[in-house]
């Protein structure tokens, strides 16, 4: 099986990296303070096809082909500095806004597009999931469709004010806002 890779290029504009949630009832959107490092698309062909020759009276062959696998979006990055009231900081990072965003980015992660059931009282059973929605990553003049396969935070020793994060998301749908109207887009997310 070939992979192909595509690096995206950055724009001379670049406008920073939005997440939302097509949910029932959507968080606000999530604007990153600090655009990924990296970002990768990854495109795998499925080669496998199969010729079978029909039973009973007609031998004429069936033909069987696969679609291709789903783009897979890898993006890496640094949060912005934990910066406080006092400064810089790595004791009280929790209150930094630094800190909240790449939070609320794991929360999106966690979420990963799903409707929860709710009980009769009106509170959310965590437990249950209602339905499925999608998580859109707007990004660069592309409009990315899907849900997270993987989402990693971690630490540097050389680099204590940032928090690293690296994901996966594997892209099920993807528009060019140069090439679509914004009704075009709207119609294709309300079909699923």
């Amino acid at each position: 099986m070939s992979d192909f890779t595509i690096t995206s290029s950055k724009r001379f504009n670049s406008k920073p990296m939005v997440f939302e949630l097509d949910i029932d009832e959507p968080i606000k959107p999530l604007i990153l303070l600090i655009n990924p490092s990296s970002l990768d698309i990854k495109f795998t062909p499925k080669i496998t096809q199969q010729r079978v020759r029909a039973t009973g009276q007609n031998p004429s062959y069936i033909y069987h082909a696969q679609h291709d696998e789903l783009d897979v979006l890898s993006a890496s990055g640094k949060s912005a500095m934990f910066i406080s009231d006092k400064g810089l900081t790595r004791i009280d990072r929790t209150k930094t806004l630094a800190y909240e965003n790449i939070n609320e980015l794991l929360k999106i992660y966690r979420n990963n597009g799903t409707n929860r059931n709710k009980k009769p009282n009106g509170k959310v059973n965590p437990c249950v999931v209602d339905s499925i929605g999608r998580v859109v990553i707007n990004y660069n003049g592309f409009i990315y469709r899907g849900h997270f396969t993987n989402f990693t935070i971690s630490e540097n020793a050389t680099t204590p004010f940032n928090l690293d994060f690296t994901f996966e998301f594997k892209v099920t749908r993807t528009f060019n806002i140069d090439q679509v109207t914004e009704n075009q887009i709207l119609n294709s997310i309300q079909q699923g």
